[in-house]
């Protein structure tokens, strides 16, 4: 089975199809270290991108646990911790290109309230201004679309090979062996992005989204 080869404190670590938590491990090594990351969302907004109060709103539906509770607490942190650290890549000196296809049906539901998600797009506004972020809005009107066959995403290192990533409540699951698999749909992704809402049109729409909450 092939691999992917990357650098990891010094040292070169294989990166492997894996499922589980294995899957995930794996995906926040690659997520410090890709190039290019391509997001096709459909419910919710990237784990990279999310802030504190859409998280633990998100993660509190998604599980059905209390606010207090201590394990989702923990999740929420490390998913904190993921998306602060993924930010200061965004924000550095070489930062990566995302690319994110994002269905105007997850900006429209309220996470965690109105200022939670106020504070959310209002995030998601300010990182669209970043030269190597690509935001796009597949918005209502576009009707059925080709991202529609689920929510994934796609890692690209330096040499050009691909991981594909799903999350969901089977488990997650890391793909590194299918590299057409991978490029189709990264490929899937870029298309989205070219045809849907973008720039300042789409920092537009999610102020009107916001205003609308």
């Amino acid at each position: 089975m092939r691999g992917l080869r990357m650098m990891s404190a010094g040292d070169s670590a294989k990166v492997h199809d894996a499922r589980g938590p294995e899957a995930f491990a794996q995906l926040r090594e690659l997520e410090q270290q890709s190039e290019q990351i391509f997001h096709n969302q459909l419910t919710h907004l990237p784990g990279l991108l999310q802030r504190p109060g859409y998280a633990a709103g998100l993660l509190g539906g998604i599980t059905g646990l209390p606010g207090g509770d201590a394990g989702l607490a923990e999740r929420v942190s490390q998913r904190v911790h993921r998306a602060t650290a993924f930010e200061e890549r965004l924000r550095g000196t070489d930062p990566p290109h995302l690319w994110a296809a994002v269905d105007e049906a997850a900006l429209r539901r309220n996470v965690g309230g109105t200022a939670v998600m106020r504070d959310q797009i209002a995030h998601l506004i300010a990182l669209s201004e970043l030269a190597t972020v690509h935001l796009a809005i597949v918005p209502f009107g576009s009707g059925s679309h080709p991202g529609q066959i689920g929510t994934f995403e796609v890692h690209e290192v330096a040499d050009g090979q691909s991981a594909l990533f799903f999350e969901g409540a089977a488990g997650d699951e890391l793909v590194v062996s299918d590299q057409e698999r991978a490029r189709s749909h990264r490929d899937l992704v870029k298309g989205l992005v070219a045809s849907s809402v973008t720039g300042s049109e789409a920092r537009h729409l999610l102020e009107k989204i916001s205003d609308e909450l």
